[in-house]
């Protein structure tokens, strides 16, 4: 009686060029699928280097490419030096990083984002994101997120501890004394919970010394203000400060500022918005009711009343919806509300 072992070798004799076909055929098929995949990646390669010059995306991809493996032989890049300096100017530039992953993976068959981290030292890593995501320039007409804001237009903002109040975005000087021949950009130290004024809406990062810098300015209101600044009314003053937590408190609401900074209250008396006095050389004039006064929503829907002689803010714009001519206007806090112009009366600011 033939053992198992002789079974098995009878039935693969008997069967060894249908065997042998079907290894054949396996290997035809992963031969094909291994040569159609290098032709298809060959194509995609030859079609972005084409769109180089037309195509920025490809352009940055193949600029952080070389960044990282200068030599072009893509086996030596893990032994390659990465030219750190190049991959983060390039950063600056790249408004649509999705088609510059794109690209890249079209022309090496490889991962951007995971080339770069492993290229670069995570605090690198981070700096080379921060560059891209809170680029003013980026492309949101695919759906991508908007640039990152550090600080929005007019959002309030109040030093959490002494911090360099500064001329340029460039944390590089620090103010120490062996740094007096060196450029210096250090306009003053503010004090712990001072009130410094309105974000702008600017931003710049620091990429060197890994800092957010956002602009802050404020006009003078000479009426309120020390002595010391009441030949500068109406002056602009304005800085670059850092915009960690670590330094700034930001806020949206005067009130939520007073609350936590009750000093602050005093400051913005005479540290007005920056178009406080203008806005597009058209004069803002407060808004004062001249008798008990509905205030409505956006949808002019009344919410509030107010009292006769309340400056209820600074007129914004008008509108005629044809039952009515209505004012917009700016609260204290920073809220648009809206009023009947029958209830009330214009007053010129000083």
């Amino acid at each position: 009686m033939a053992s198992t072992k002789e079974k098995i070798f009878q039935v693969v004799d008997d069967n060894k060029s249908k065997l042998i076909n079907g290894v054949l055929i396996i290997g035809g098929i992963y031969l094909t699928y291994r040569f159609g995949k290098n032709i298809i990646a060959s194509l995609n390669k030859s079609d972005a280097q084409n769109k180089a010059d037309d195509s920025p995306e490809v352009r940055q991809a193949m600029a952080l490419r070389s960044a990282m493996n200068p030599s072009g032989i893509s086996w030596m890049m893990s032994m390659d030096t990465t030219d750190t300096n190049t991959v983060l100017n390039t950063a600056k530039t790249i408004t649509n990083l999705d088609s510059v992953q794109k690209a890249y993976k079209n022309l090496y068959q490889s991962n951007l984002l995971d080339n770069i981290q492993n290229e670069l030292s995570t605090s690198e890593y981070q700096k080379f994101l921060t560059i891209i995501s809170s680029n003013k320039d980026k492309d949101t007409s695919q759906g991508g997120a908007p640039p990152v804001q550090f600080a929005k237009a007019n959002q309030l903002i109040v030093a959490k501890k002494a911090v360099s109040l500064r001329s340029s975005p460039d944390a590089s000087n620090h103010g120490a004394f062996y740094e007096v021949f060196s450029d210096q950009n250090i306009l003053r130290q503010a004090y712990v919970g001072e009130f410094l004024g309105y974000a702008t809406g600017r931003q710049q990062f620091d990429e060197v010394n890994n800092v957010k810098f956002i602009e802050v300015a404020y006009v003078i209101n000479a009426v309120n203000a020390p002595a010391a600044y009441k030949n500068k009314n109406k002056k602009r003053v304005s800085f670059w400060v850092s915009s960690s937590s670590v330094y700034v408190d930001i806020f949206t609401y005067y009130k939520n500022m007073f609350e936590a900074y009750p000093a602050t209250k005093k400051l913005t008396g005479w540290k007005k918005p920056p178009d406080f006095f203008t806005l597009k050389g058209i004069p803002m004039p407060r808004i004062l009711t001249r008798m008990n006064t509905p205030v409505l929503n956006e949808r002019l829907i009344p919410i509030a009343h107010a009292r006769p002689n309340t400056v209820l803010g600074k007129l914004i714009m008008s509108m005629n919806t044809g039952n009515g001519e209505f004012l917009q206007f700016q609260t204290v806090d920073n809220t648009l509300r809206w009023v009947d112009k029958r209830y009330i009366q214009l007053q010129e600011q000083a």
